[in-house]
């Protein structure tokens, strides 16, 4: 069962107020012993009530306690002159419809207190989305989409005889002029190197920046778009990178087609 279904349904007022079949609040009772939840609401609605009704609850009439007994012996009294006394019966009705107002007053106000909450949830899913929805757009303008584009290079670098295992790969596209490094395939450098991208011009190397390898589930790394490299290079340098490749160190390379 949905215990804040039950809670928000009307049936635990109804107990606190006596309207209910004798089956019916046996079942409420059992539910308060089995769910903390329905029984702390109870205590709430019975504090409610009773707050209402000291804070709203008058003073008899001089001469009510008279007109009662007069009443249940069978011998009504008349009213004092001037006095305005009200028959038992309308004293009780209207005893019933505040509290019937008071029941009616709480349940609006747990409601909107649900409302609130269902709000603040709602809201903190839609952020939520939003910033997914945000994060796919990223990942779908990123080198995925660049892949499907007309035009778009595949530079294949291969392992050195300094590393022959290692390959990574460039993804080129003179349209957009933009280029991704993937270094699929390059194992983790030592803490005090890096990995440093050069791009070949007629054979002179030109810094393409360090790089760290990338977390997981984005391989890709946005790198300088450089029109006119013939090749691009990745050689292992010290932290910070270094002002020309060190050639002895070099890790990977391979020619654009």
């Amino acid at each position: 069962m949905d215990i804040q279904a039950y809670i928000k349904s009307g049936v635990l007022e109804l107990y606190v107020i006596g309207q209910l079949s004798p089956r019916e609040m046996r079942e409420v009772e059992e539910m308060a012993t089995q769910h903390p939840e329905v029984k702390k609401e109870l205590v709430a609605i019975e504090q409610t009530l009773e707050a209402y009704s000291l804070k709203n609850q008058a003073a008899p009439a001089s001469g009510t306690f008279e007109k009662i007994t007069a009443e249940i012996q069978g011998n009504p009294i008349s009213p004092a002159p001037g006095s305005k006394g009200l028959p038992p019966w309308l004293g009780a009705l209207l005893g019933l419809l505040s509290l019937l107002l008071a029941v009616a007053l709480f349940m609006i106000w747990n409601n909107n207190q649900q409302l609130e909450i269902e709000n603040a949830v709602l809201a903190t899913t839609l952020a939520e989305c939003e910033t997914a929805a945000q994060g796919l757009q990223q990942q779908a303008d990123r080198p995925m989409a660049l892949l499907r584009l007309n035009g778009t290079q595949t530079i294949l670098l291969e392992g050195t005889e300094v590393a022959p295992a290692s390959q990574a790969a460039v993804y080129f596209n003179p349209l957009t002029q933009k280029s991704y490094l993937d270094p699929f395939q390059l194992p983790n450098p030592d803490a005090n190197q890096q990995y440093q991208l050069w791009a070949l011009i007629d054979g002179v190397p030109t810094d393409m920046g360090v790089f760290e390898s990338p977390a997981d589930g984005d391989p890709f790394i946005e790198v300088p778009y450089i029109a006119d490299a013939d090749a691009f290079a990745i050689t292992l340098e010290p932290v910070g990178g270094s002002v020309n490749p060190t050639l002895t160190a070099l890790q990977v390379i391979g020619n654009r087609i």
